[in-house]
């Protein structure tokens, strides 16, 4: 998603100074909150989900799976967001987690434009574009949800193929195919085409044995897209199947 967020600056003036009003920083903005799709400057399809509470996630292939988590983003008044807490997670086969900045301009609606830039001297941007993904008239209900998938379940560990069936009640339980068995829920975030979620791991040969970690799912015609970072970033566990 394209080019990044800039800081507003206003303009002086002769004669007598003008009373300029600071933009007030917000988590974000009600018509900012949702789903997008676009890709970045790569061509590299992302998908964006933007919450309430400042936080987002960007799942993208560059080339392997990556996803970015993003918390304590501040938005102001004008649509642009910024923030300095965002992790980057690639997997396999140079599986890694590094800090980044994330700046968005939701201020061009429907188009949103981005930056994500790495903390390391010299690191390039990267530059995103992306508008929302319509809901097909079905909000993120348990029976939009419900169903048997089949993909990828990966971590900073390793990945493997994973089976999940999601019950009409929001219940969820599945194995990957190295034999960790896991169990857990989803629940529809109010206001967004999204849902919370949130797995408990068995014992190993679990990758994050014996661990509860929630996060967010979205649903995008028939692709189930979950990240759930661990509490201290230091991993992630990404769902990536299809029904």
């Amino acid at each position: 998603m394209g080019v990044g967020c800039c800081l507003i600056l206003g303009a002086c003036s002769t004669g007598s100074p003008s009373h300029l009003q600071a933009q007030p920083a917000t988590n974000l903005l009600v018509s900012s909150a949702g789903v997008y799709s676009g890709a970045f400057s790569t061509q590299a399809p992302v998908t964006l989900l933007s919450l309430y509470d400042g936080s987002a996630y960007l799942f993208y292939q560059k080339p392997a799976a990556s996803v970015i988590v993003v918390t304590n983003g501040q938005q102001t008044g004008n649509g642009q967001f910024n923030s300095r807490s965002g992790t980057q997670y690639r997997f396999a086969p140079d599986a890694a987690a590094s800090p980044v900045r994330v700046q968005i301009d939701f201020s061009r609606s429907p188009n949103v434009t981005g930056t994500v830039v790495a903390s390391a001297p010299g690191a390039t941007p990267m530059t995103f574009s992306a508008t929302p993904e319509p809901s097909l008239g079905q909000g993120p209900g348990f029976g939009a949800i419900a169903g048997e998938y089949s993909g990828q379940m990966s971590s900073l560990q390793g990945n493997a193929a994973a089976q999940m069936l999601i019950a009409r009640d929001g219940l969820l339980a599945g194995t990957t195919s190295t034999g960790c068995e896991f169990r857990g829920n989803v629940s529809p975030d109010s206001g967004v085409n999204a849902y919370r979620a949130s797995i408990t791991f068995a014992a190993a040969p679990c990758a994050v044995a014996n661990v509860t970690v929630t996060g967010h799912a979205l649903l995008d015609e028939g692709r189930l897209l979950i990240a759930l970072p661990k509490q201290d970033r230091s991993d992630i566990v990404v769902f990536d199947g299809t029904r």
